[in-house]
């Protein structure tokens, strides 16, 4: 299924955007993590067509096609960038918010600034503070340090470890060709939010009906993270992919697209 593609003009950026079973009942939007892009969605948005589904996918500010304006890439920004998305659809008050790992954390601090324009929250693969532990600490220290000197060789290193089934290579290469649309400055200014901003004292304030979604085999102190965000959202419903890495809608988009479809249902 393709998709149709379309510009959105918001907050002085412009967001490209890509769009599946326009006019289906349920609204979903999705949030692609640090460094990535909306061609990530490309196979499973599909699947959540068939589900019924409106779904909406873009390049974040700063990634992929859309705009790379210098300034702070602040959690306030991204949030904005998608409350005045969502205005531009139509959906306020009436679709589902899905981010992946960063695009996760993004979702969380929209959940807390506009509660009241979305129905549900799904946060996959997710932590809501990087320095969480001085082992995070050090490794996403680590990544910055290298990502600054050599953004290239830091996702080709990087890319495979999202997986644990073994990926074929063309995959990988276009994957971390694909990284690499985003801008250093964005990608560098994003990743510092995350790792210096802890959303976790905040979580319990969250009431919109939220979905944690985990993965068996994601990193340990990622996995921790994700853990630790369900806990601190009242009420939240928690959903342990199997079989998968930081990337459930790619390694099991089956388990994934059941976990969706099942909490947006209710």
């Amino acid at each position: 299924m393709e998709s149709k593609n379309f510009n959105v003009d918001v907050n002085g950026v412009q967001l490209v955007c890509s769009r599946w079973g326009e006019g289906n009942n349920k609204k979903i939007m999705l949030i692609h993590g640090w460094t990535g892009f909306k061609e990530l969605w490309n196979d499973f948005a599909p699947m959540l067509v068939s589900k019924g589904f409106d779904v909406v996918a873009m390049d974040l500010r700063g990634h992929g096609d859309s705009g790379k304006p210098k300034g702070e890439y602040t959690p306030e920004v991204f949030s904005t960038d998608l409350y005045e998305l969502a205005k531009h659809l139509g959906w306020e008050g009436n679709y589902t918010l899905l981010g992946q790992s960063m695009g996760g954390y993004i979702v969380l601090d929209y959940a807390l600034r506009f509660p009241e324009s979305i129905k549900n929250l799904i946060s996959s693969n997710t932590s809501a503070y990087l320095a969480r532990t001085f082992l995070s600490k050090l490794v996403w220290k680590i990544i910055i340090r290298s990502y600054r000197k050599k953004p290239e060789k830091m996702m080709e290193k990087m890319v495979p470890r999202f997986f644990v089934k073994p990926q074929p290579q063309e995959k990988i290469d276009e994957f971390t060709k694909m990284t690499l649309k985003t801008a250093k400055h964005a990608g560098l200014s994003a990743i510092h939010y995350c790792l210096t901003r802890n959303l976790e004292p905040e979580l319990h304030k969250i009431k919109v009906p939220t979905l944690v979604i985990s993965s068996e085999y994601d990193q340990k102190d990622l996995r921790n993270a994700t853990l630790q965000v369900h806990e601190l959202i009242p009420d939240s419903k928690l959903v342990d992919i199997p079989d998968t890495g930081h990337l459930p809608f790619v390694e099991n988009p089956d388990a994934f697209l059941d976990a969706i479809d099942s909490f947006v249902a209710k």
